[in-house]
């Protein structure tokens, strides 16, 4: 059961149902939509983890190069029975949100597609694949707020959370650069080069930290918000940009990618506190 967990990884899993929840709450969810919340936020996180199923199954041979200790191309888990284990997390995923609202159900049926075929052809395409998976986390937000019937609220989190990940991921592109391009992906790092690959990283992280100046400036949110925001991650993320451009090791850039999926935690915080 123990490579089961593993393959959906569990820290991605609850960071998922975590923002998926918190996104509820900013969009106004209330005590009476609890249930609501609850569904809508472990269907989205169990179709989250769904794609990281059925992305480890495609990217088999790619990670024998570079994650040869993951489940699949250990071993540890055959390529049938990982199938078969996406289709029941996905299919539970859709079920739990259709427990929340209407427009939160349809979000999740049209995101499970997405997924499959961005995990098919489109995550090795230069910055393609790094967009969408920008726009999915983005839009995992919109989902919280349509699981409480007030999207209009979710659309600044959604923003800093699509600007934060096509950075992050583009950093992750760099990092699996080696396979990649063993094995013909032809991702932006692979067909453009490192340095050109920093430079687009470095506009979408310095991006997150201009729009966190918006909400602010226009009353959206107030003084702990823009305290709590510098200090809690544009300085964070300030330290990934100086740090991508000192060393660009693997090593590095694997601790650079999960700063900033820890960071996004703490944006929501802020947001929280605003």
């Amino acid at each position: 059961m123990k490579q089961y967990i593993t393959l959906i990884r569990p820290v991605n899993f609850i960071i998922t149902a975590a923002s998926i929840y918190v996104s509820c709450l900013l969009a106004g969810g209330t005590q009476s939509q609890f249930l609501a919340m609850m569904f809508a936020s472990l269907g989205g996180a169990f179709i989250g983890g769904g794609g990281m199923v059925i992305n480890d199954i495609f990217d088999i041979e790619i990670d024998k190069i570079n994650k040869p200790h993951r489940p699949l191309p250990s071993g540890a888990v055959e390529k049938f029975d990982a199938m078969m284990f996406y289709g029941g997390i996905t299919g539970a995923g859709l079920i739990m949100s259709a427990y929340s609202t209407r427009t939160a159900f349809i979000i999740a049926f049209a995101v499970v597609p997405v997924i499959f075929l961005y995990s098919q052809q489109f995550k090795s395409k230069p910055l393609v694949g790094n967009l969408i998976v920008g726009g999915l986390t983005g839009l995992a937000f919109i989902y919280g707020g349509a699981a409480v019937g007030n999207i209009k609220q979710a659309i600044m989190p959604a923003v800093f959370a699509f600007l934060i990940n096509v950075g992050r991921e583009i950093i992750k592109d760099m990092e699996d650069v080696e396979g990649d391009a063993k094995h013909g992906a032809s991702t932006y790092p692979v067909k453009y080069g490192m340095k050109k690959s920093a430079a687009i990283a470095t506009w979408f992280l310095a991006a997150v930290i201009l729009s966190t100046v918006i909400p602010f400036v226009n009353g959206m949110y107030g003084l702990k918000y823009f305290i709590a925001v510098n200090i809690g991650v544009n300085v964070v993320v300030g330290y990934v940009l100086f740090s991508l451009w000192k060393d660009r090791s693997t090593k590095n850039l694997n601790v650079l990618s999960n700063i900033l999926k820890w960071d996004m935690l703490v944006g929501l915080v802020a947001i929280y506190l605003g």
